[in-house]
């Protein structure tokens, strides 16, 4: 927790701790350029100078709507010449993601995982979540009903187990997220299996089975 809201005739106010504050210290090269700290009765609070209270309160917009805001309603101030640290941060774009043509040589070889849930009405037999299973090769799909997500792991080596009993096949990567549910090491080790996880928050990396959901 880095701040508390405190109740003051009617208006919350954050107070921050010491260690918090300091990440906003003017001698930080991180602090915002709009926000100064000031202590008070011990505690800390956030600033925002009198010039930018309009940018905040508007959600950060931008110089040119400020600036007709100010033109029909003098009231509202605003000031073009000053740098809005978190307005160049909310502003960055991600560039889009190459379409991937890469395709598995064999059945079985990658397989797609993730996990689709909760269900706002659990089913007739109480399951709320549900593990997708989609094969690279063939984009045979294969679902799974579950109670909780700690099933997930065991549900995963039931099925690798009856794909290499029926098939005579061990897959060679498995691809999912970063949930812990398929984080089971060492029966992917002892299967020699290698498990691709994608990167926090980039579902785009596991998008074969996502688009299944």
């Amino acid at each position: 927790m880095i701040g508390l809201g405190e109740k003051t005739n009617g208006i919350y106010k954050l107070v921050m701790n010491a260690s918090a504050s300091s990440q906003f210290s003017p001698h930080n090269k991180l602090s915002p350029t709009l926000c100064n700290i000031y202590a008070s009765n011990k505690s800390t609070f956030t600033v925002i100078p009198s010039s930018a209270i309009w940018r905040f309160r508007f959600g950060h917009l931008s110089h040119q709507r400020l600036s007709q805001m100010n033109n029909l309603y003098p009231s509202i101030t605003c000031d073009n010449k000053a740098t809005c640290d978190i307005c160049h941060f909310s502003r960055h774009k991600k560039l889009s993601f190459v379409l991937s043509k890469s395709h598995s040589s064999s059945k079985f070889e990658l397989l797609h995982l993730d996990i689709w849930g909760p269900l706002a009405i659990s089913s007739v037999h109480n399951h709320r979540y549900f593990l997708t299973i989609v094969d690279d090769f063939s984009r045979f799909v294969r679902t799974i009903l579950l109670k909780s997500k700690s099933e997930v792991s065991q549900h995963v080596k039931i099925f690798i187990q009856n794909i290499e009993t029926q098939h005579h096949i061990i897959p060679k990567i498995i691809r999912s997220d970063n949930g812990p549910e398929f984080l089971i090491p060492e029966f992917y080790a002892s299967k020699g299996i290698e498990h691709q996880r994608s990167c926090v928050e980039t579902p785009q990396q596991n998008g074969r089975v996502e688009r299944k959901h």
